[in-house]
Parts: structure tokens; C-alpha cells; sequence
């Protein structure tokens, strides 16, 4: 006989659902904490500016190389919109590579892009089924 506070019946099939939902709970954080210590830096194609994104996705730094002061404006302009555009894309991908990483794989990565992944399939890669939470637990 399984009593709620033991690992057999319903009573232990909460507990693991209540560790894996904790467990969820903490790589979420993580993933946050590391988006937020984010800083990436991209550069132009001439390789005269350097624009660092942090992880609030802002311009934390601009460095210009003292040859792009003989740019004419205009050139000057791409080359910093250059730098801004590698930035933000590696910003992207390493954002990419973070949520892989806390998803456990680029399948449900694409489905969380797409809007498509469910909470079934979130769960469903930790071993629990939503349509039966209970199986494999029972005795």
C-alpha cells in the first residue's frame, strides 16, 4: 500500500512531476542569468568598427579605428551599421545556442520559434506524458 509521502502510487508520481517542474524551474533561470550576461561583439566587414551588444540587447560599445576617420560619412555610416547588424546576429546565435542547450534540442527550439511547441511536448522529453502523469509509476 503507497502512502502520499512515499515514492510508489499517486502520492510519489507528485513528487517526481514537483522535481521535474522544479528542475524546469532552474534551468530557466539559468538560461536568464546567462541571456543577461551576455556581450557579444560583431564588426564591420572592413574591420574598422567594433559594436558590442549586451544582454539587454542594447550598444554597450562602440569602438572605431583611428583609419575610419578618413572615411568619407556616408562609408562611415555602413561600416558602423556594419558592426551593429554582426552584433545583434551574434547575439542571436548565441542566444540560439543557450536555449538549445536548455531545451535539450533544436527540434523543440524550432518548435518554440514557430509558437508550435506544447506544453505535452515540453514534457514529454523529460519522460512525463500530460494525457498520463502516472504512468510508469504505478506499481
Amino acid at each position: 500500500m503507497s502512502t502520499s509521502r512515499g515514492y510508489g502510487g499517486a502520492g510519489g508520481a507528485m513528487e517526481n512531476m514537483l522535481r521535474q517542474a522544479q528542475e524546469q524551474q532552474r534551468r530557466l533561470a539559468e538560461f536568464q542569468r546567462q541571456r543577461a550576461d551576455l556581450s557579444v561583439t560583431g564588426e564591420s566587414p572592413d574591420g574598422l568598427v567594433q559594436v558590442t551588444v549586451n544582454g539587454e540587447m542594447k550598444v554597450g560599445g562602440i569602438e572605431i579605428n583611428a583609419r575610419a576617420m578618413r572615411l568619407d560619412s556616408f562609408s562611415l555610416a555602413e561600416s558602423l551599421q556594419a558592426a551593429v547588424d554582426a552584433a545583434y546576429a551574434a547575439f542571436g546565435e548565441r542566444q540560439q545556442e543557450l536555449l538549445t542547450d536548455m531545451l535539450g534540442g533544436s527540434e523543440l527550439v524550432r518548435q518554440a520559434q514557430e509558437g508550435t511547441l506544447t506544453p505535452e511536448n515540453w514534457f514529454r522529453q523529460f519522460g512525463v506524458d500530460l494525457a498520463d502523469p502516472f504512468r510508469g509509476m504505478r506499481r
